[in-house]
Order: C-alpha cells, then structure tokens, then sequence
C-alpha cells in the first residue's frame, strides 16, 4: 500500500522531526499515540512512553497500552495520576481539562529532566482544533510537542498511516476521560466516576459494544449516547428493562437513552453553533 503524496509528504516531516532526539510520548495505548510511539521507535534516537493510570480511565486502557510497548520493545512508564486531590478540578470548571493536562504534564517534565530527553510529545491531532480543549492551552504553555497537529495531520490522515504500517489500532475506538460524562460546574467524585464506569462496562459487555457515553446529570440521571447503529439491537422492551433495572441497581435514579445518538464532546455543545 503507498500513501497519497500529500501524506506522504506529512509523514516524511513527521519523521524528520523526530530523527535523532530522545523522544518522550504520552502514551494512552489509543490510535493517535500509538502511531507516535512507533514512528518514534523507528526513527528517534531513543523512545520512552509515559501513560497516565487514574481513576478518570479504564485500568483496561493500561494493560492495552503495556501490551503495545512489550510488543514493539518500547521502554514504558506508568505514572499514577489522582486528579481528585486537586480541588479545583473537582470542582469541574470549564478549563478542567486544562488542569488536568498541566498536573500530568508537569509530572512528565520532572521524569524528562531526570533522564535527559529532548522532547514530549503529544497525540493531539487536527482535527481537536475545532472542539473546546483547553487542554490544548496547558500543552502550549509547558512546551509539549503536538507534531500532528504542526504538520497538518488530521484523525483521517493518522489512519490511512497506521494502515500503511499495518498496526492494528485504527479499530480501537476514542475513550474520553470519565470526567467529560459529567456536566461543568456539577462537582466530579469518586462515586459518579465509578457510577458511569460500571454502567459503561456493563452495556458494552451485555450488548458487545465498542462505543457509548454514559452521561451523569443532575438528580442521578443517566443519558446513554448509543451509536445509531445499534440502537436497533437494544431497543427491544426486554433490553430496555433490563438497562432500567440495571442501571438503578448501580445507583442512577433516571434513565434516559439519547435519540442523537453518540457524539464526541456533546457537553461541549454550548462552544458549538447548532
């Protein structure tokens, strides 16, 4: 398989940039920075993969990036990460994204300095420039690398790349922090982060999903966003009643399935025109 010239032209900057410097990724074990991770080991002096265990994600999103880096022969560190120790972040302004990067970023500083690397870097992609990140401000602020985003690569082009290299990422789908299920302003805790991971857990296993939101509202009330595909298997009175049953056994009051359908960032609606 041969790229389009124009991508690869992209990828020859891509890895142009990283030849010869000691390169650290943050490393989710997602599509995005497990493409970074590979170009990185292929052409960088040297490669070192940073991720983040917290309680805003899936312990299974560790195992799945450790088992990347034992396959490609990367040398990996996990860092643990509580951002519910950080009182401004639960109380969950609209910049907690922001927060929540520069605490995990300032973290990888420390361990760059320590082992002498050149760079971090960051799978941010275009395609984030037209949601509201403001974890995009933090990775400025603190010098963070965002080569995708430098050299015009958008989530399309990232998997036409890892096509062409043949890794088997392009499938895995996008997985949020648990953080962005809940309304800003309506405070994070350990128990509605635990509400919404067991409830996801339970309707991905149950109906074999790749990919929902539950979102944690007011009042205990969950809004389930479905990918509209599916939502013809699981709406039958029987899957409705056991998802109801289900659910309030976990602790939701309501719930509510949301007719739109699974989209990114839809508590990002009001920074969006309708």
């Amino acid at each position: 398989m041969n790229l389009p010239k124009n991508l690869e032209s992209k990828l020859k900057k891509l890895i142009s940039f990283l030849e010869g410097k000691k390169v650290i990724v943050a490393f989710s074990g997602g599509m995005d920075s497990s493409l970074l991770a590979y170009v990185s080991k292929k052409h960088a002096k040297e490669t070192l993969l940073i991720t983040e265990r917290s309680i805003l994600y899936p312990e299974e999103e560790v195992e799945i990036a450790k088992q990347f880096a034992l396959k490609f022969g990367i040398n990996q560190i996990i860092v643990e990460n509580n951002p519910l120790e950080d009182r401004e972040f639960k109380s969950n302004p609209l910049n907690r994204c922001y927060i929540c990067k520069k605490r995990l970023y300032d973290e990888i500083l420390k361990i760059k300095k320590e082992k002498n690397f050149d760079i971090i870097i960051d799978g941010s992609n275009l395609d984030d420039l037209n949601d509201y990140r403001p974890g995009l401000n933090a990775l400025r602020e603190l010098n963070i690398s965002t080569p995708y985003i430098n050299f015009n690569i958008s989530k399309q082009d990232i998997k036409e790349i890892c096509n062409y290299y043949d890794l088997d990422v392009q499938s895995k789908p996008s997985m949020a922090c648990y953080s962005s299920r809940i309304p800003y302003n309506q405070e994070i805790t350990e128990e509605k982060l635990s509400l919404i991971s067991k409830s996801e857990n339970f309707l991905k296993k149950k109906f074999d999903l790749k990919q929902l939101r539950v979102r944690y509202h007011d009042q205990d009330l969950a809004r389930i966003e479905f990918l509209k595909e599916d939502l013809p298997k699981i709406l039958t009175p029987n899957n409705i009643e056991l998802i109801k049953k289900k659910l309030k056994e976990f602790g939701f009051c309501y719930i509510t399935i949301d007719l739109e359908g699974f989209r990114t960032g839809s508590m990002n609606f009001f920074f969006k025109k309708n």
